[in-house]
């Protein structure tokens, strides 16, 4: 199992193609397997790195306060340790928070990016929604918090033609699963999300996405996002709710790429 050391934790990691470097950061549920509609396309163009976070999967699951920038810290420490001086980007929603950071605080590491389902700070929406999955996850338990997240994530017309598969998934999941504490802790570390003041920094060439219908990051954190990057593109793709490049990975994937493949062209 690929792993590398970072300080206190082990991170798991795997590697696909070749060409320039590319990291697919995930989400709150942290795995490298929800890229899996994407890494063979864009293996056929870059060396595709995906890992799982800290406290998911099969990296530590560390007993500790999380924080956003612990995690974009953790994601430095891993490119450091796999001797990736720079590279091109993509983050979904927790990982487009962790990628904020990155591209603000490490402009030289990022030579591309997409902010894809993300936001740049905290409203009383996501107080709300957000706040509803910690407390599922305190209050009744890893197996609620894991069997109701398809709700935040994806459209019901997916949900519906594709139940089978969520069942097989959800019983990885929480069999998987870290402690409810620590799925607390991380959804703890998503509210406390600002990094308004510090978008003026980024200076990497930045496509914002997120699909129209996304219900748990709507589309004018996109729009406020490209308002606030210098020179972001904004472009929105047509449905698929939250995880989009999963229920509606065509579409994704065609306008990830073209935006990668012009910056890759202009270097």
């Amino acid at each position: 199992m690929p792993v590398v050391s970072i300080q206190d934790a082990k991170i798991y990691y795997e590697i696909v193609g070749h060409g320039a470097p590319l990291l697919l950061i995930t989400g709150m549920g942290g795995l490298a397997s929800y890229w899996s509609a994407q890494v063979d396309e864009f293996a056929k163009s870059y060396r595709v790195y995906t890992f799982d976070h800290r406290g998911t999967g099969r990296s530590t699951h560390s007993d500790i306060e999380y924080s956003v920038e612990l995690l974009a810290a953790d994601t430095i420490a891993l490119i450091d340790a796999l001797e990736i001086p720079a590279a091109h980007f993509i983050g979904h929603s927790t990982g487009g928070m962790m990628l904020q950071v990155i591209s603000s605080r490490f402009p030289d590491r990022v030579l591309s990016q997409v902010l894809y389902g993300t936001r740049g700070r905290t409203d009383s929406f996501t107080q709300r929604a957000m706040g509803m999955r910690r407390d599922m996850a305190l209050r009744v338990g890893v197996e609620a918090y894991v069997r109701s997240t398809p709700v935040f994530l994806y459209p019901s017309w997916w949900i519906q033609q594709h139940e089978a598969d969520l069942a097989r998934t959800e019983e990885n999941a929480i069999r998987s699963s870290a402690s409810a504490a620590i799925l607390a802790s991380r959804v703890d570390a998503v509210l406390r999300h600002d990094q308004m003041a510090a978008l003026r920094q980024i200076e990497a060439p930045t496509l914002v996405t997120c699909a129209r219908d996304d219900f748990l990051t709507p589309a004018y954190y996109s729009e406020e996002l490209a308002e606030h990057i210098p020179n972001a593109r904004l472009e929105f793709i047509s449905k698929g709710g939250h995880a989009c490049s999963v229920t509606n990975p065509l579409e994704f994937n065609r306008i990830a790429a073209d935006f990668l493949m012009q910056q890759t062209a202009g270097r």
